[in-house]
Order: C-alpha cells, then structure tokens, then sequence
C-alpha cells in the first residue's frame, strides 16, 4: 500500500504535527506498506516532498498535480483548522473544495490534532471558533475515514451523522527515548540530585490562561520547604509567572537532549482549560519517559484516564486540589517512581508507534 501524508511543515520548520508525520510514515514503512510526505514548507528529501502552498486556488491545484503523480493508494490530511486558515484561505473554502475533489480519487483520512476554541470567557472565540467548527465538519465529512486520539471527540464527530468511519487513534510521542540514569541525567543538567523537577512542558498560550494552579503548587511547596525548582520546556515563557521556587529553561533543545531533560524530572504537570487529553504529544512523552502526571479533568478528558493510577486528575477549577496532589509526590520518592513505571508501562501496551500504525492500518486496509 502506497500511503501519502500532507502537512504544512517540515524541517528545519518546528512543528509538532510535521514531527508526529515524520514519525507516522517511518512507522508505516517499518510495518511493511511505502509512505512519503508532502508538505507546503520545509526541505525535501527521499520520501519527503515540498509542493508551495498558502493552501489558496492556486497552491491547492499545484498540490493535486503532484499528488496524481504519486501513484497513491491512500491518502492522510493531518489536521488542525488554524493550520490551514491564513489571509489567502481564511475561511478554509479552498481546503473544502481539494478535499472533496480527493475523495473522489483516493481512498482517504483526515487525522485531526486540534479542533476548535470556543468559549464564553473569550469573546472573539465566539465567532473565529464557530467558522473552525465549520471548517472541521466539512473536513471530516467529505473523508471516508477519520482519526483523533480524544474519545470524546470520537463521540462527537460520530454525532455529526455523516458516513465517515470516525476512529480513535493515539497520537504517540515525537521524541527517542535515550535511557539514562536519573541522579546522572540531573548531573548533566547541573541540577541536584534532591532537587524535586517540576516539568511543564508544551501547552501553548492556554497554559498561561490557568496559570493559578502553577502558583497554587509554587506557593504550596515553597510554604512547606520543598527543595524543589521548575523545569520549562517547549517554548514555556517564565513570564507568564511569578514563581518562588528556582526556574530553569534550557531553550530548543535537540530530540535527544529533550529525552534527558525528561529523565531529569520528577512529575509533568499538566493543568488545562480543557482538561488533560490524549491528543498531547508532550503527555505521551512524559508516559514514556516514565512521569507520573497530574492534571485536570474536564468533559473533554478521556474516560480510560481514570484507569491508569499514574495520571492523577483535580477538577477544572481545584488549584488548591491540584497543588496537594503535586506536594504528595514530591514528599514520597517510591510513589513518583512506581507511578512513574505504570504510566511507562501503560506507554509501551497503547501508545508506541508500532501500535498505532498497526491500528491505523487495521481500518484503512
């Protein structure tokens, strides 16, 4: 089977969703079937190719062409609405109408990462996420078949009553795990070794929208003299807060520094306004690097959360909660590391490469 991936980035561009691209197409050839990459922006290699495109009239009819020549099979749109949506294509009618024209050709999927940001504290998401929604809809329904990591948006695509297979699909992590001892890992680092690290990671401008519970658990453990100091990592701006405890942000850091720094932590904290879900790749990166996490919860977390005992979840609105949850790993050693391997483990059974292209292939077939 002959599968094509579009996304917008490549490298040397920074972009999570080329990352999990690059990812996907070396697990589909590693599984058996071919796989290349076609991308508006980045540098061409072998199975990588780079078509120019705003994703306006003009691009999109560039990006067809190139595709007819690939002798195809099957076809991925790797998804998320402000990927897409720019001054030439702001309303994304251009997207709709290629991909409707696609269907009609190959046999296709549309991967969707993000989806929409609506909500009533954000007035200007009241209309921008109403046209996102829009956009997704039309996406999803002119594909025959649709993939997202988030049960709950499983369930409310499969709602939207159109003849598209809506599947769930996990998104694994975009980093090499590169085992190192931990006490040597915090050496590396210039960290000390009973140092409790707080890990943020990722999250974009919504973290700083829930910033209280970063000051909730500052405050907390300074209060109980916890030596402990927060580690920043994926562009984490430490202005956003104002923090007692000592800070550290190393900056871009190469895919294998990002596995010490990761192995340098203690506990990943993830708070945000929409919950902890399984669409975050940095969660996934926290799993494998054997973290164990505390979150929130929302209607957007997934259910199976409450069966991995590693994630530990407060309400949306519990910063106080969320701050205890933190200070009682950081008093026990044995229970971070336990809870550590259990989320390692839960990993290694749902959420490696091989295991999502093995499903994903599954439903494509």
């Amino acid at each position: 089977m002959n599968i094509g991936v579009i996304t917008n980035d490549m490298p040397p561009y920074s972009c999570g969703i080329g990352d999990h691209t690059i990812n996907l197409a070396n697990a589909i050839r590693f599984a058996g079937d071919s796989a290349v990459i076609i991308s508006a922006r980045g540098d061409p290699s072998e199975n990588i190719y780079v078509v120019e495109c705003d994703w306006d009239q003009q691009g999109l009819e560039k990006l067809f062409k190139k595709l007819e020549s690939l002798d195809l099979d099957h076809l991925i749109l790797q998804f998320t609405p402000l990927m897409y949506l720019n001054k030439k294509n702001h309303d994304g009618h251009e997207l709709q109408k290629f991909w409707k024209k696609c269907t009609l050709r190959w046999s296709i999927s549309i991967i969707v990462h993000e989806t929409y940001f609506r909500t009533w504290w954000h007035p200007p998401s009241w209309i921008n996420g109403l046209l996102e929604k829009q956009l997704l809809k039309k996406m999803v329904a002119n594909s025959r078949f649709a993939f997202t990591a988030s049960q709950p948006l499983v369930n409310e695509m499969k709602d939207w009553r159109n003849n598209t297979n809506v599947q769930l699909l996990p998104i694994g992590s975009n980093f090499p795990f590169v085992e190192i001892d931990k006490n040597k890992a915090k050496e590396q680092v210039d960290f000390q070794n009973d140092e409790i690290v707080l890990l943020l990671f990722g999250g974009g401008n919504t973290l700083k929208w829930i910033k209280k519970y970063v000051h909730a658990t500052d405050a907390l453990l300074y209060s109980k003299g916890i030596k402990a100091r927060w580690l920043l990592l994926g562009g984490v701006p430490e202005a956003w807060f104002k923090l007692k405890l000592p800070v550290s942000s190393p900056g871009r850091l190469s895919e294998q520094q990002i596995s010490t720094w990761l192995q340098s932590s203690d506990i990943f904290l993830m708070p945000h306004y929409a919950g902890l879900c399984a669409k975050r790749g940095t969660l996934m990166a926290a799993m494998q690097h054997a973290l164990p996490v505390v979150g929130t919860r929302s209607k957007m977390t997934d259910p199976f959360w409450d069966e991995v005992k590693g994630v530990q979840l407060s309400s949306l609105h519990a910063a106080g909660e969320f701050a205890q949850q933190v200070l009682a790993l950081a008093l026990n050693q044995q229970l971070r590391k336990h809870l550590g391997r259990v989320n390692q483990e839960y990993f290694q059974r749902h959420f490696t490469w091989e295991n999502i292209v093995r499903s994903f292939l599954e439903v494509v077939k």
